[in-house]
Order: structure tokens, then sequence, then C-alpha cells
């Protein structure tokens, strides 16, 4: 029987059964298993379920962001003068 540290258990799996309290309804096991398989080539250390779910939270608040409504703040540019 495999641990829930084991190495060869899948991302699924464990995401499956270590998604944190609170997590968000829309931040399911297979997402979080997409998102470690996708960012772990770049990360010298392994990714972990908590990881992945940090990263997913902060893009959806980047894209809050991002899609609020547009400003009509006049951004003063340096002139000449200036």
């Amino acid at each position: 029987m495999q641990s829930a540290n084991s190495p060869d258990r899948t991302p699924e799996a464990q995401a499956a059964s270590q998604l944190p309290a609170g997590t968000p309804a829309w931040i399911t096991p297979e997402l979080v298993a997409l998102t470690i398989r996708v960012w772990q080539p770049f990360y010298d250390s392994p990714l972990t379920v908590a990881d992945a779910v940090t990263m997913l939270g902060n893009v959806s608040r980047l894209f809050g962001v991002l899609s609020r409504e547009p400003c009509h703040e006049t951004v003063r540019r340096p002139g000449a003068g200036q």
C-alpha cells in the first residue's frame, strides 16, 4: 500500500487527498495536477499541492485585477519642459 507521500502516487491522487481546507470549489484536483505537471519542469524542488493552489489563486487575483472596469483617469505624460 502506498503512503500519501509516496513519490509514485499520481499528482491527481495526491491533489484529491490533499486540497487544503478553504480551497475554492473551482480549484479541482485535476486542475491542481495539471498545474503541477505544467510548472514542475521550471522548478528544482518538487511542487506541492499547496504550491499549485497558491499559484492558481494568484493567477485568479491577477485576472480579477486585469478584468476590472477600465480606469478613465488621465495619466500625465512628461512634457518637453519637465
